[in-house]
């Protein structure tokens, strides 16, 4: 499908939810939401959107790349954003106004509010997301290669000797293998978490040392044309103990019977509270994963749909998660594992194909 179709296809979808939600408008301001519906990759715009009206609006930086880039909207350079807005919804005779609240800040929501009293601004969190959270054949082909270019960047790392360097270091050389092998940049601040650093879930690189007989935990992911990957494999260096054994093939387990479980229409809790229970009712209760099992991956590294406790997502054909569980022992360790996977119409396919076995290296 050509990139013109892509976007019709997209602004008939969410013209669909306007509907439905009853508004004559929406208001866009997050970047991604920008990007993924216009096209326009600049770092300031918002987008006004009606049953037939599709306007980008941009101050004085950005009016030349807004014509290259969003060839398809009505361009509007505006100088006092809030005046500007105001008129331009005087002159689409819009009354009910819907806006990204979760994007928006409160002061700029009562700026909108002071210059437009008479208007109905409704609050619309995540319209975009949800569309966006089903991803079609361009982005997964550039979600695929985003996957393969962090794969092949830690292969190539860990050819080399780990014992001794740095976190920081090793994860200079994985951003590095990650650039030269045609990422963008990295998709996150990389997590490079050894030994006892291994037990913090969010552990990014620090100056501690890599030593013999410590976990060595990565999570990392590069961007690639606007989208992410994001991965995670646990190492051990020269040595392994029984314990560590024990732990890993309990996270591996978990992983693999939890990926057998995915498909269309199951309900994103009932995947988390599967995975949970399944290392809250071994020997290893006290130290399960307290963050939430995967989420989705596209043009942000975390998105719709969420896999928690609290989560209300019914997986669909054509998302793309992540699967994530962990065990964590304050002091210790840590060890966890993460795939990418794709919904599909019968079940769901493993896109990450970096291997799963125990690694001593």
């Amino acid at each position: 499908m050509e990139q013109e179709d892509v976007g019709k296809e997209r602004l008939k979808k969410l013209r669909k939810r306007l509907e439905e939600e009853k508004v004559d408008a929406l208001l866009v301001s997050g970047k991604e939401n920008i990007f993924y519906l216009s096209g326009f990759t600049g770092d300031y715009a918002f987008l006004l959107i009606t049953d037939c009206r599709q306007i980008i609006l941009v101050d004085s930086r950005f009016t030349e790349q807004a014509k290259s880039e969003a060839q398809d909207w009505e361009l509007k350079k505006f100088n006092s954003l809030y005046q500007d807005l105001s008129a331009l919804f005087e002159e689409l005779r819009v009354r009910f106004i819907g806006f990204e609240s979760h994007r928006i800040s409160y002061a700029d929501y009562k700026e909108l509010e002071r210059n437009s009293p008479s208007k109905v601004f409704i609050p619309l969190p995540f319209l975009v997301e949800k569309i966006r959270a089903v991803k079609d054949g361009t982005e997964l082909e550039k979600i695929r290669e985003s996957i393969k270019i962090s794969e092949s960047a830690l292969s190539s790392v860990l050819k080399q000797e780990v014992e001794g360097k740095t976190e920081r270091e090793i994860a200079w050389e994985l951003e590095w293998k990650m650039r030269t092998e045609g990422a963008d940049k990295i998709a996150f601040d990389l997590i490079v978490a050894s030994g006892f650093r291994s037990a913090l879930p969010h552990g990014v690189a620090s100056g501690k040392t890599v030593s013999r007989g410590e976990s060595l935990l990565f999570d990392w992911g590069a961007m690639k044309d606007f989208y992410c990957s994001d991965l995670t494999r646990t190492f051990f260096i020269h040595d392994l103990l029984p314990r560590q054994r024990e732990i890993y093939f309990k996270v591996k387990e978990t992983l693999e019977e939890t990926l057998l479980s995915l498909g269309p229409g199951r309900s994103c809790r009932e995947i988390y509270n599967l995975a949970f229970s399944l290392i809250q009712d071994s020997a290893f209760r006290d130290f399960v994963f307290g963050h939430g099992l995967g989420h989705g991956v596209g043009l942000e590294v975390h998105e719709l749909p969420f896999l928690s406790p609290r989560s209300q997502e019914i997986l669909e054909p054509g998302m793309v998660i992540t699967v994530e569980p962990g065990i964590y022992i304050p002091g210790w360790g840590g060890v966890r594992l993460e795939d990418m996977v794709l919904i599909t119409e019968k079940g769901a396919e493993v896109l990450t194909f970096f291997p799963r076995e125990i690694n001593v290296i």
